[in-house]
C-alpha cells in the first residue's frame, strides 16, 4: 500500500505539472501567440498529462484488485 500511494504522489504531481504547462501553452497560443504550433503542443501536452493519470490510476486500480483477490484466496 505505501508503494501505491508513493505512485499515485508522484503520478499526480507529474501530471498535474503537465497538464498545468499544457494548458498555460494553450491559452497562450490561442490568445496571444500568432503561431499555431505553440497551442497544438499545449492542447498534446494537456491530452498526454491526463492520459498518463489515467492509465497510472487503472494501473493502481488493477494491482489493488489483483492483491485484494490474491490475499482473500490465500485465506480460505
Amino acid at each position: 500500500m505505501k508503494m501505491n500511494k508513493k505512485l499515485l504522489k508522484s503520478l499526480s504531481l507529474i501530471c498535474g505539472t503537465l497538464i498545468t504547462i499544457g494548458a498555460m501553452m494553450f491559452i497562450y497560443g490561442y490568445l496571444v501567440s500568432a503561431i499555431p504550433i505553440v497551442t497544438a503542443v499545449g492542447i498534446g501536452l494537456a491530452e498526454g498529462g491526463t492520459f498518463i493519470f489515467i492509465m497510472g490510476l487503472f494501473l493502481v486500480a488493477v494491482e489493488e484488485n489483483f492483491r485484494g483477490k490474491k490475499h482473500k484466496h490465500e485465506q480460505s
